[in-house]
């Protein structure tokens, strides 16, 4: 009987101290939100910031007869935008 009772409190032991890790991987569920979250605004940013080269390269063709060199199109973005394009 005392021995039931010792195997008894061992698992009630064991799986109350199994809880807080099972408990510790619902915490972080927030942060991995987040990370995805951010992960989305820089990949729509990219895009955004292609599209903006693309139309950029297209108005500049058109009016000088050549596309603009990298460093044409990051000094026109910065005078722009008043932020580097990456």
């Amino acid at each position: 009987m005392k021995q039931r009772a010792v195997a008894t409190v061992l698992v009630a032991a064991l799986s109350a101290g199994a809880a807080p890790p099972a408990l510790a991987g619902g915490i972080t569920v927030p942060f991995f939100t987040n990370y995805f979250h951010k992960m989305h605004a820089k990949h729509e940013e990219k895009k955004e910031i292609a599209r903006r080269q693309d139309a950029y390269r297209d108005w500049f063709y058109h009016k000088n007869g050549y596309y603009p060199t990298h460093d044409q199109f990051r000094q026109w973005y910065v005078e722009t935008y008043h932020t580097d394009p990456g």
